[in-house]
């Protein structure tokens, strides 16, 4: 049964977008469960595509800032379970390439390095860890990838 008011404020479905503003602070842990490709929406840059990666987090937090671009003291807490999406760039591509869906995968923010173009931002260095088994396999998501090769039942 569908509820009356189910276009209320409170049921709306935001999108859950990992920023990075803190060095050594802002980091998710999780399972690459989509890797996706979208146009830019940075200004000038329009036309352009951007690979987006989508994790079931473990774990995270992440700093976000207030309309004066001042970042705000308390973090965002990423719960074990939820979905989150990180942008990519260049760095990151290169990193993930080898990432496959369903391994287990982090993004960490380390340091800021001075734009090269003067007026830019500067550029965010993030790195990406790959943890390994003890045989030197990547650590996979077992249950995802079970319920990824799982036929949905039909109702």
């Amino acid at each position: 049964m569908v509820k009356d008011n189910w276009d209320n404020d409170d049921n709306q479905v935001t999108s859950n977008w990992v920023k990075f503003y803190v060095p050594m602070e802002d980091k998710i842990f999780g399972t690459l469960i989509a890797k996706r490709v979208m146009k830019s929406a940075i200004p000038g840059k329009e036309n352009e595509d951007v690979n987006i990666y989508e994790l079931k987090a473990e774990a995270g937090s992440f700093h976000q800032v207030d309309d004066s671009k001042k970042v705000i003291p308390e973090p965002v807490i990423i719960n074990a379970g939820e979905v989150w999406s990180v942008g990519g760039k260049n760095s990151i591509d290169v990193q993930m390439r080898n990432i496959k869906i369903g391994q287990k995968v982090g993004f960490k923010f380390i340091d800021e390095k001075p734009s090269k173009t003067k007026g830019f931002a500067p550029a965010k260095n993030i790195k990406i860890y790959a943890p390994k088994n003890d045989d030197g396999s990547p650590q996979m998501d077992t249950e995802f990838l079970e319920e990824l090769n799982t036929p949905e039942q039909e109702f």
